[in-house]
């Protein structure tokens, strides 16, 4: 197998892996804890996506590199979210990490160019997930939040209407609300935890849950998905296939 054979069939895996963390991730709400088993199939996710990238790399090397080094270490180059294009092109880091590429294939030194956060793909995930995997390595397993939102809904006749947490309305004495088939009387203020008298309608208190990373506030699972999406886009691109 080659190294890209190898960096797809990672993204297979992790294919595989995102939805085995979906049900951990259903019960870990359920408990209102983010469980051991959870946080292991995260860190094993972010692994074999960060080896599809390196494995991406190698495989650049392997068809268009060349060194002097008798076994160079090659990895998939990436922009810390605080360098912009000119300072990561100014680094040689595309070289360092692939050498050769750019003299040999300049084609594919502008594509790694253009999936950094600062590129023309919009990869604004790919610093943050270097990060989270660094972490991982250095710090075992990355440490996450359970966040609760909650929202007032009214309805009615299939219309609905819903308000947020901090917010709320009043009506004055002579006025009146209607959504659908609901009406809100006047004389009433109403938000989050003080719902209105409605009549004709359904009034629901709704708790919005999801755990997000602590080191940057990332919610958990879109961010996995952007992740994987990016990265399969990345290992496709690169294998030219």
């Amino acid at each position: 197998m080659s190294a890209f054979d190898d960096a797809k069939e990672l993204i297979r895996h992790a294919e595989g892996d995102l939805a085995k963390i979906h049900q951990a991730y259903e019960t870990s709400l359920h408990a209102k804890a983010v469980s051991g088993s959870l946080l292991v199939q995260i860190k094993n996710f972010f692994e074999n996506i960060r080896s599809a990238l390196d494995f991406s790399a190698c495989g650049l090397f392997e068809r268009y590199g060349s060194s002097n080094k008798a076994d160079p270490k090659i990895y998939f180059p990436y922009a810390t979210v605080n360098q912009d294009r000119a300072t990561f092109e100014k680094s040689g880091r595309i070289d360092i990490c692939i050498p050769g590429l750019s003299l040999s294939r300049p084609d594919f030194a502008q594509t790694l160019l253009e999936v950094q956060h600062f590129g023309s793909r919009g990869f604004s995930w790919l610093p943050t997930f270097m990060e989270l995997t660094n972490e991982n390595k250095h710090q075992k397993l990355t440490p996450q939040v359970r966040r609760e939102s909650k929202e007032l809904r009214i309805s009615g006749r299939g219309v609905s209407i819903g308000i947020g947490e901090r917010a709320s309305i009043s009506i004055g004495r002579r006025a009146s609300i209607s959504i659908g088939g609901a009406v809100i009387r006047g004389g009433q203020s109403f938000g989050v935890g003080n719902p209105p008298r409605v009549e004709g309608g359904r009034v629901e208190e709704i708790t919005w849950v999801s755990f997000h990373f602590e080191s940057n506030g990332q919610p958990v699972l879109p961010f996995l998905e952007t992740a994987l999406k990016g990265a399969r886009e990345i290992v496709i691109e690169l294998s030219g296939k």
